[in-house]
């Protein structure tokens, strides 16, 4: 009997570093990154609309449409920024 549990014991040594690890995190730092990424494609965007407006001529709505994309670029910056700080889980089993 003993060395069935000397054996389970030494089974579970054995297994311990290929078990998974245990990590514990909010929600929001994913919340944040979709973030981010939506202020991304909207900085894309207004870039892009900016260009288009310059291009033909209109110098005021290109500047406004920078202006706008200068923004979500800002904004995008500080999701990732906030996606980091919530980031910071718990990790055991390294």
């Amino acid at each position: 009997m003993r060395s069935l549990y000397l054996a389970g014991f030494a089974a579970l040594l054995a297994a311990g570093p290929a078990m998974g690890q245990v990590i514990i995190q909010n929600g929001d730092s994913a919340r944040h990154e979709q973030r981010a990424a939506q202020e991304r494609s909207e900085a894309h965007f207004e870039n892009q609309q900016a260009r288009r407006r310059a291009a033909v001529g209109d110098y005021a709505g290109a500047a406004q449409a920078q202006n706008e994309a200068r923004h979500d670029w800002h904004a995008a910056r500080h999701q990732d920024q906030r996606a980091r700080e919530d980031a910071g889980g718990i990790v055991i089993g390294r």
